[in-house]
């Protein structure tokens, strides 16, 4: 990972996976579409609502991802328009495990989840070899 975001294929990953649930809903509204004209409508605006969130927000979303690992701690660092900082502290960290759906594994890529007592984080994908160190990483802080 490099310097701390994640990379290209993530947003890649998410753009295939939003935009086929997205081509079945402006399929469904085609389908429809027969039934009045404001329904085509509807799928318009759904049709660029759906190219802007694509191509202009989860890019600037997944950039603005930081994830740092400062003395004692996992924080995390998010947002476009609200920005929020999400801080576990290894004293309360119960477990790390990554996940990979078939489409992720194919690319390479694994999510990292952390569960504490009370919270819980899931950090989107990114390649598989940095998960794998940083829970080895988080192994060796938590026994020290």
């Amino acid at each position: 990972m490099k310097e701390n975001q994640l990379p290209k294929k993530t947003v890649t990953l998410w753009q295939i996976r939003i935009g086929l649930i997205g081509l079945i809903l402006l399929i469904l509204v085609c389908a429809f579409g027969f039934l009045t004209r404001w329904v085509l409508l509807g799928g318009a605006v759904i049709a660029v609502m759906l190219a802007v969130f694509l191509f202009w927000y989860l890019p600037r979303y997944f950039k603005s991802y930081e994830i740092l690992f400062p003395k004692g701690a996992v924080v995390i660092n998010r947002g476009v328009f609200i920005k929020t900082t999400h801080i576990m502290p290894f004293s309360r960290l119960v477990y790390a495990q990554s996940f990979a759906t078939p489409l992720a594994k194919k690319m390479g890529l694994s999510a990292l989840a952390l569960k504490a007592a009370r919270s819980s984080i899931i950090i989107p994908e990114f390649d598989a070899k940095d998960v794998d160190y940083y829970i080895d990483f988080l192994a060796k802080e938590g026994e020290a």
